[in-house]
C-alpha cells in the first residue's frame, strides 16, 4: 500500500528496491562457496584483502565482472545463488609471468581464480581483468 511508503526514507526505498550501493565485502564473504580452495588458503586470504582494499568503484566493477550487477542484495537470504570461487586447475606454476588472469561466469556468480603466489600479483591481475 502507498501509505506504507512514508515509513521509509528515500535511501531506504532505494536500498530495498535496488540493493545497497556500497559493496559489503563481509556480506559477500558470508555467501561464498569454494571449489578447489578452502577458507584458510593463502590465495583466498589475499583475495579478501584485495577486495577490502578496493575503492567502491573498483568493487562495483568486480561485482559487474562476476555477476553482471553492480549492487549486492541487502541480506544473505536475498541472494539467488552463492558466490563461488573456483580454483583454476589449468595453471602451470613454472613461470610467475605465465599466470593467467582470473575469469568469471556471470550466469553462475563465479570467479575462477588461479593460485597466485603473491598478493600483489593477485591484485594486479584482478584489477586488470575487471577494468578491461
Amino acid at each position: 500500500p502507498v501509505e506504507l511508503l512514508s515509513l521509509f526514507t528515500g535511501e531506504q526505498l532505494r536500498d530495498i528496491m535496488c540493493g545497497n550501493p556500497d559493496i559489503d565485502v563481509e556480506l559477500l564473504r558470508r555467501v561464498v562457496e569454494y571449489e578447489g580452495y578452502n577458507e584458510g588458503d593463502e590465495v583466498i586470504s589475499y583475495f579478501w584483502q584485495v577486495l577490502r582494499e578496493m575503492t567502491t568503484s573498483e568493487r562495483k566493477l568486480f561485482l559487474q565482472f562476476v555477476w553482471a550487477r553492480n549492487r549486492l542484495p541487502l541480506k544473505e537470504n536475498d541472494f539467488d545463488a552463492p558466490f563461488r570461487i573456483l580454483k583454476d586447475t589449468k595453471v602451470a606454476k613454472s613461470d610467475v609471468n605465465d599466470y593467467p588472469l582470473p575469469s568469471a561466469s556471470t550466469c553462475f556468480f563465479s570467479l575462477v581464480l588461479p593460485e597466485y603466489p603473491e598478493k600483489e600479483m593477485l591484485k594486479q591481475k584482478l584489477l586488470f581483468a575487471i577494468e578491461n
